[in-house]
């Protein structure tokens, strides 16, 4: 797996990507990671996530798993590629078209976009999978939307993951993140 902290350390010639910030890889990430890899068609496929230091731009309450434990997982996915995109105040002004050109389009030269529903983007979030789909055919890149993976009956999220471990609720929190009884 090639890991790269940016976008102009490599040249990528056809990849099916995925953007998140996979703090704990759980079942759904996994899922939309699957619809990447394995692909016999001459793509690649690449993991969009954010640097470590970009959390303080992000909703998030902290990374479920170390970096060395998502290289591993990533890895033993069958990515190919994993690109950690720093945010920062120039990087969050980037208006979500521009992104989906000049990132996906241009440098990433994605032909296939797998996300969930709730994808956003760009400045102030205002990307999303009805944007995306509506420039399709501007952009070449097929948008794929996987639906959410459900535990008991309710969407996993990360969120939901730190509260099981919170909550001392290991057993739980271990199977929305690896599987064996969703």
């Amino acid at each position: 797996m090639i890991i790269t902290d940016g976008l102009s350390e490599i040249e990528y010639k056809s990849t099916r990507v995925v953007i998140g910030k996979f703090d704990g890889i759980h079942l759904g990430h996994r899922r939309l990671i699957r619809e990447i890899t394995g692909k016999k068609d001459g793509t690649k496929a690449l993991v969009f996530t954010f640097t470590g230091e970009s959390e303080r731009f992000l909703k998030s309450s902290g990374r479920i798993l170390s970096r060395e434990e998502r290289y591993r997982i990533f890895e033993s996915l069958g990515v190919d590629c994993l690109v950690e995109y720093e945010l920062n105040s120039e990087t969050m002004r980037q208006e979500p078209e521009d992104f989906a050109r000049l990132v996906l389009r241009d440098r990433l030269h994605c032909k296939e976009l797998v996300c969930g529903p709730d994808l956003s983007f760009g400045y102030k979030g205002r990307g999303n999978v009805e944007l995306l789909k509506s420039m399709e055919d501007e952009l070449g890149i097929r948008v794929t939307v996987i639906e959410k993976v459900k535990y008991k009956g309710r969407d996993i999220s990360s969120t939901r993951i730190r509260n099981a471990l919170k909550n001392g609720k290991l057993a739980e929190a271990k199977e929305m993140l690896e599987g064996k009884n969703p």
